[in-house]
């Protein structure tokens, strides 16, 4: 649970940007720079506490506030070029399970060009995680991307992404990946709902061999926009299929190698109220069955969130 796979975060942060972008083209070749702020406080029910990294896994349910706040920023220094950059910070402070608090910083720059037929991009992701207090991992992804606008109805995204991390207190589970990942969006005419398919073959070495894998992981997105009480009501539901094959064999497991499979799904509602200001009930299920008895468990977060932009 500590640290999301950062290709689900891309895939669930530009499935939300999406539609605004195809709406708002004009604007956005006459703006050459804005930027963007959100403040959030949530609430958060996991029926079972887990540090997936650390393959820790409590078998026990606790409640949890979550803080968040972000900053982006976005510059056109002329046409085609565009330049996106920002920081984000959150925190999740379990009310029993102390020693599982977590708080992230995440900071990103992303650089593309459009060209007549396709944008190549480059960007980075660099995030430090905080566990109880304690330094726990550092993370840095940089990635390569080719993307393309099909028309009004077809969005396809490729990226080729290099992967760093590093743990300051178990240093065997230091790691270095390669990730290719590619997505493809089918809107309505009115660019306010979109299916999103998306596949990542994920190939990471570990220190520590045992805990070396490769990892292929599909992605379906359903997510559609419509007016009603208060603004927009946006709707979104996520599921994520995830086979992890260990290639050495595990002492623990008498010479076996590990295998996982994870199932994730995922639901929210974002509710408009007042200007800027959202309030978001969510649901996520993972189900992680595992031949390895400390990580084959389900789990599931529960939570409200208010959030205001400006």
């Amino acid at each position: 649970m500590i640290m999301k796979t950062s290709t689900f975060i891309l895939s669930i942060t530009t499935a939300s940007l999406l539609p605004s972008m195809l709406l708002n083209v004009a604007i956005a070749d006459e703006q050459r720079f804005s930027w963007q702020g959100k403040l959030e406080a949530g609430y958060l029910y996991d029926s079972n506490v887990t540090v997936r990294e650390l393959d820790t896994t409590t078998n026990e349910s606790d409640q949890a506030v979550q803080l968040k706040g972000s900053v982006s920023l976005k510059w056109n220094p002329w046409a085609n070029l565009n330049l996106n950059t920002g920081v984000n910070h959150s925190e999740t402070l379990y009310q029993s399970q102390d020693e599982f608090d977590l708080a992230i910083t995440t900071i990103h720059g992303d650089l593309s060009y459009d060209f007549s037929e396709i944008t190549v991009g480059v960007s980075r992701h660099d995030a430090t995680a905080d566990l109880a207090d304690q330094a726990f991992m550092d993370y840095q992804q940089d990635a390569l991307y080719l993307a393309r606008l099909w028309g009004t109805r077809w969005y396809t995204r490729v990226a080729v992404q290099n992967i760093e991390k590093s743990f300051n207190q178990v240093p065997d589970r230091n790691a270095t990946a390669e990730a290719i990942v590619g997505d493809v969006y089918w809107f309505t005419p009115s660019a306010k709902s979109f299916v999103m398919l998306g596949y990542t073959y994920h190939d990471e070495t570990a220190t520590n061999p045992e805990l070396s894998y490769q990892e292929p992981q599909y992605r379906l997105t359903w997510q559609s926009q419509t007016s009603g009480w208060g603004g927009e009501h946006t709707w979104q539901i996520h599921l994520q299929w995830q086979q992890r094959d260990y290639l050495a064999p595990m002492q623990i497991l008498d010479g076996s190698t590990r295998e996982e499979q994870r199932l994730t799904a995922r639901a929210q509602w974002d509710i408009p109220l007042t200007s800027g200001f959202k309030f978001t009930p969510s649901i996520e299920y993972v189900d992680n069955q595992s031949n390895f008895a400390d990580v084959d468990y389900d789990e599931t977060l529960a939570g409200i969130r208010l959030s205001y932009t400006f």
